[in-house]
């Protein structure tokens, strides 16, 4: 079983690529129009690859407060590991200011810039706070929107920035293709719909209405779609992408499972244990040979709160 640290890390190279850069461009944009220091918060930061990554893409403000959380204690801990690291490698010199079981903060010095990054283990929906904008990256698909949107609307500034990349919306393809792969991709997104307690497998799409009937103004919206493939005959995976795909496998079988417990009640029941089983063997042959594509249709969002 493939820990959520080492999942995290593995999709790294696969968010990297399916980052829409217009949308990112105007986030940027917006950061750059707000007073200074820009006060940034991240909500579910995993193992603080967000924060690395804009700060290596160059696309923070030369003053920035960051404050990342994530409800995960481990994911946190191997962030206060590997965040400095990265700093390191994009060119920053880092100073550790505070360091204890609530939180690490850091300053990282760049050419000029100033990033103070907090890492804490913290619900981001209940937390307290006032900020620029709001990061939640692969997250709201995952949420209960009725509770995750006014949080985010209280911790913004009045025309503060919601940015929202990589939301699922509604596609899970895998080839070669197999005679199962519309059943197995169904039952799938029906658990993220009718059986897992919260989010829903076209949320990138149900935002695009859900925020502007909430007052939201959407300033940019565009598809993100995770792609991870075998590169060439002698290449095979982009680094630990193969660990990305086993953990996704890991998943998709697990909720196929949960699924079958529930099918009866759901009216839509039409696969066997069986089946699942030869379709999971059968894919991760395909691993193994360095043969598997995955394509998942995602959305990135830019929104700006009312007010």
């Amino acid at each position: 079983m493939t820990d959520q640290r080492t999942y995290l890390e593995a999709k790294r190279t696969v968010d990297d690529r399916a980052l829409n850069r217009r949308v990112l461009e105007r986030f940027a944009e917006g950061l750059d129009a707000r007073s200074s220091p820009v006060r940034i918060v991240e909500i579910g930061a995993g193992i603080g690859t967000m924060i690395a990554r804009l700060a290596a893409w160059d696309r923070l403000p030369t003053e920035v407060t960051y404050r990342a959380v994530d409800r995960d204690a481990e994911s946190v801990r191997y962030a206060r590991e590997r965040v400095p690291e990265w700093f390191e490698d994009a060119g920053y010199a880092v100073e550790r200011l505070e360091d204890d079981p609530g939180g690490t903060t850091l300053v990282a010095r760049s050419d000029g810039r100033r990033l103070e990054v907090t890492l804490e283990v913290a619900d981001g929906f209940e937390i307290e706070d006032r900020a620029d904008a709001v990061i939640a990256s692969a997250v709201l698909d995952i949420v209960d929107l009725e509770r995750a949107l006014p949080a985010i609307e209280g911790l913004l500034e009045p025309g503060g920035l919601l940015y929202a990349p990589i939301t699922f919306d509604g596609g899970t393809t895998f080839a070669p293709r197999d005679p199962l792969d519309d059943r197995i991709e169904r039952h799938y997104h029906h658990h993220m719909d009718a059986v897992r307690s919260a989010g829903g497998s076209r949320v990138g799409r149900e935002l695009l209405w859900r925020l502007p009937d909430a007052g939201w103004s959407v300033l940019e919206a565009g598809g993100s779609d995770w792609i991870a493939r075998p590169r060439g005959e002698k290449e095979g995976y982009s680094g630990d992408e193969r660990l990305f795909l086993e953990s996704l496998l890991e998943t998709i079988d697990g909720a196929l499972a949960d699924f079958e417990s529930a099918e009866r009640e759901s009216g839509v029941g039409d696969l066997e244990s069986a089946e699942r089983r030869r379709w999971l063997e059968r894919r991760r042959n395909d691993l193994e040979r360095e043969e598997l594509v995955f394509v998942a249709h995602n959305l990135d969002l830019l929104a700006r709160r009312p007010g």
